[in-house]
């Protein structure tokens, strides 16, 4: 995944106690499944269901990665009234965050994944979709 993440840091999580993000990987969590936060100490644990969604959504953003080479012609449809706006998916890519919003505690806690969309496109072809 070395191309489409930074190979380390790649995940951010707003700490609940302090405000400040806490950037790690997926590899930080050790075997206890812990996680502190740098600025204030807090200790967030992750459990075995939570581990396995960020990994399946990790894997996700994966196959996306990996079907690159398709997405030129892969476009998303945006209905509006009677009319219909095709946006090339590859498009999308460059534009959009990557989030996973997961309940976590009774609370919606928010996961952004930093991707390099850019990095997915050669710059040639990102004129083409515009």
């Amino acid at each position: 995944m070395a191309e489409l993440y930074s190979d380390a840091n790649n995940i951010e999580l707003q700490c609940v106690a302090c405000s400040n993000a806490i950037c790690f990987s997926i590899l930080d969590i050790g075997a206890d499944a812990r996680l502190d936060c740098r600025h204030c100490g807090k200790q967030y644990v992750f459990n075995e269901d939570l581990l396995a969604k960020i990994r399946r959504f990790e894997q996700l953003l994966q196959a996306v990665y990996n079907a690159r080479d398709v997405l030129g012609a892969a476009n998303v449809g945006i209905a509006f009234r009677d009319e219909e706006v095709k946006v090339p998916y590859r498009l999308l890519l460059t534009l959009l965050n990557t989030m996973l919003t997961l309940n976590i505690g009774g609370k919606e806690t928010t996961f952004r994944f930093r991707v390099e969309p850019l990095s997915m496109i050669d710059k040639k072809e990102l004129g083409k979709l515009a």
